[in-house]
This record gives structure tokens, sequence and C-alpha cells, in this order.
């Protein structure tokens, strides 16, 4: 797994890892989590920075269609990425499908995960904590706030970057003694083998 805050401006890595591991050069892009926000200018970033390295982008909104119709279309993939958005809309919707348990065996059979900001924050084992970056009254059908599972830490995307950069803050400075936190800025990925896991510095960089 890969989980970045910002997938263009983490994009050098990405591409070298996926050159080196990956089979396929098609990406199903799920850019579920932005539906319920105003901004979206960094959809189109990410989709012009995976084809600028050689990748096919199949955009597949996962809240439109059926769970019978996602989840063949999941079964179908090799890399999957999920972008960033509203968290709890994400979760919401992932559940509303049953794709949580699915996704996960999906994952550990293979299937390439790449996450961006709240697609990165799922995989952890909770995401009540990221209300104080996202606005939890968007998922009005969410209750139950567990993650994933995938990973053990909590990810603290956009870390010092604007306009994060308060409400990142706030969450280490309530949580740092309550969770695992790992704090990534833009320009850095939380590279996930097996069970080790590295924080990784975007090439050719000053940060």
């Amino acid at each position: 797994m890969i989980l970045t805050s910002s997938l263009y401006e983490s994009i050098g890595f990405v591409k070298e890892f996926l050159d080196k591991n990956a089979k396929s050069k098609k990406i199903l892009f799920i850019p579920t989590a932005a539906n319920v926000e105003e901004y979206k200018n960094y959809m189109y970033l990410t989709e012009e920075a995976f084809e600028d390295i050689g990748y096919e982008v199949d955009n597949f909104d996962v809240s439109v269609f059926s769970e019978k119709t996602v989840k063949e279309k999941l079964a179908k993939a090799e890399i999957i990425f999920i972008s960033g958005g509203n968290t709890f809309y994400l979760l919401q919707e992932l559940k509303r499908k049953n794709l949580i348990s699915y996704l996960k065996e999906r994952i550990e059979k293979g299937l390439f995960y790449i996450g961006e900001s709240a697609g990165s924050v799922i995989t952890g084992p909770n995401i009540e904590y990221a209300s104080l970056a996202d606005d939890k009254t968007l998922a009005k059908e969410l209750s139950d706030y567990t993650g994933m599972n995938l990973i053990d830490f909590y990810i603290v995307p956009h870390f010092g970057e604007e306009p994060f950069a308060e409400s990142s803050e706030k969450i280490v400075e309530l949580y740092k003694d309550k969770l695992d936190l790992k704090l990534i800025n833009n320009k850095e990925v939380i590279l996930i083998e097996n069970d080790d896991f590295s924080i990784i510095k975007e090439k050719n960089k000053n940060r």
C-alpha cells in the first residue's frame, strides 16, 4: 500500500514504485470522497498526474452503483486509488456497499492500494479523530467510525500544509498521547509492505 496526502505532489515516488512492482497500467480511480466537497481541482490534477506517468485511469464512483456492480468492478482491478475528500462520507459509502471487509480481503490477496488523504485515513482502526479536519455531519448515515484496520496507526495527512495546517495541528494536540499518530505532509508517503512501514519524502524536493 502507498498512503499519501496529495497524490500529484508525491507522484515521483508513486511512479517509481508502480513501475517496479505493478504489472497493470490501469488504475481504478475512486473519487467518491470528493462528492461532498466544493473544491475538486485536485481530482483533475491527480488524474493528469497518473496519465502523465503512463497509467490509464478508470474513474469509478462507488456511491453511484449497486453493491454487486462495485464488487464486480473491484474483482477485476489490480490497482485501486481512493482519493481525498470527506473521510466520513467516504467511509459511509464504502460501508453502504459492504466494501470494508471485501476490500481488506482483496488487498491482503494482492490488490495494490493507493490512498490519498481521506483514502489514507480510512485504512486505520478508526476515523473519529478526523472530525477536527472533516465535517462528519456530511455522512448522516454513518454511526460507526471503525476503519479498514489495515494499519494499526492513525495518519494525519497535510501536516503543516494550508489550508489544513491548523486542523492537523489540533489533531496532534488532542490525540498525541491517545493515538499512535503518523504525520505526513503533501510530499511524503507512507509505504506499507507486509507488516513494515516507512515514511518516504518525495525525491528532488527541498522538504
